[in-house]
């Protein structure tokens, strides 16, 4: 019976260190994902993503190799030398695609527990929502709340602007909120307008993280 009950213990432990060890297995592949998916001003480099996720080149090239393997990422070289550059793509025919780049940033918001609940009236009137700006790194230092909100319908204009006054009665910081229909803010990006594109680089999606990734694809097949 003793043996038994070990032999059960030993089972659910491996069993456990499965799922963490697959858990981070796939990390790195969601900080890829999200990368490829917000960096919509240049195409992103090996060097600048391991940079970017503190890995070496070689470690970060083994990602991107399990990735290509899985079909989430495609890789395409520049050139025919041993050393070409490569260029990556999200494999948006691979459903798994936005459902994980949903998980993954809604994780993100999930992180921002005070800001999903101070714009949480604002869930209901946007397409998505991005918070950015200084707020995230530097929130003391920070003089505004940057919230930029996108809508399918500019009637929702007026009731935002309404949640707005009444979710700064509520904050030190001014709220500077700013809103657009998904075809301005698609033309802000193609201007290109830097603000907005590092907004989108390094922003938070609160909220609608689906109609985001929808919006992203869009605009990639310009």
């Amino acid at each position: 019976m003793t043996w038994i009950k070990s032999k059960n213990l030993n089972i659910t432990i491996n069993f456990k260190l499965i799922i963490i060890n697959k858990m981070e297995t796939e990390r790195p592949y969601a900080k890829v994902l999200k990368i490829l998916l917000k960096d919509i001003a240049i195409k992103p480099t090996i060097t600048s993503i391991a940079k970017e996720m503190d890995m070496s080149r070689v470690g970060l090239w083994k990602v991107l190799k399990a990735m290509q393997s899985k079909k989430l990422i495609a890789l395409s070289p520049v050139g025919t030398g041993k050393t070409s550059a490569y260029i990556m793509t999200l494999n948006w025919n691979n459903p798994l695609i936005e459902k994980m780049l949903s998980l993954a940033l809604t994780e993100e918001a999930m992180k921002n527990q005070r800001w999903l609940s101070s714009f949480s009236e604002l869930e209901n009137q946007v397409d998505f929502l991005l918070l950015y700006g200084s707020i995230l790194h530097s929130p003391k230092e920070a003089n505004d709340i940057d919230v930029l909100g996108i809508v399918s319908d500019k009637r929702h204009f007026k009731k935002i602007g309404e949640i707005i006054a009444k979710i700064q009665k509520t904050q030190i910081k001014k709220v500077h909120a700013i809103n657009f229909t998904a075809a301005e803010f698609r033309q802000e990006l193609e201007k290109p307008n830097k603000a907005f594109i590092d907004a989108v680089k390094q922003g938070i999606v609160l909220f609608g993280q689906e109609n985001f990734i929808k919006f992203i694809i869009a605009i990639s097949k310009k």
